[in-house]
């Protein structure tokens, strides 16, 4: 029996206070989303998201895992070929895992919901 792998897709709204809530489906649990939340908030603007991306990629295809990429209120950190582990700078979430092409296509995600949100 032949076994398939479901993509998650991660969506970006904004709140009252015009900060991104992202949301994930197949749902995963709530620490999760609220580290990707906590990082996006030191990435506001759609430039800031294409240049934390173009940075990601870049030290991704330099060093491949070992490395930190951090916002004002978050860090990631590729801590093998496959996994980034999102750090909490500040209390919000417990330091968790996501798969690293699962953080790239996030990241891809936010990047395009917010440069449609400046047009």
């Amino acid at each position: 029996m032949a076994s398939s792998v479901v993509r998650a897709v991660w969506t970006f709204t904004r709140d009252e206070d015009e900060d991104w809530v992202p949301s994930r489906e197949p749902a995963e649990d709530e620490n999760l989303r609220r580290a990707v939340e906590t990082l996006l908030l030191g990435i506001a603007s759609a430039q800031a998201a294409q240049t934390y991306l173009a940075a990601w990629r870049a030290d991704s295809q330099r060093w491949e895992s070992g490395f930190t990429l951090a916002t004002a209120s978050a860090a990631a950190e590729r801590v093998s070929p496959g996994t980034v582990r999102l750090i909490d700078l500040y209390g919000q979430f417990e330091d968790c895992d996501i798969a690293a092409g699962e953080f790239d296509a996030m990241l891809q995600d936010y990047a395009a919901a917010a440069r449609a949100a400046e047009s």
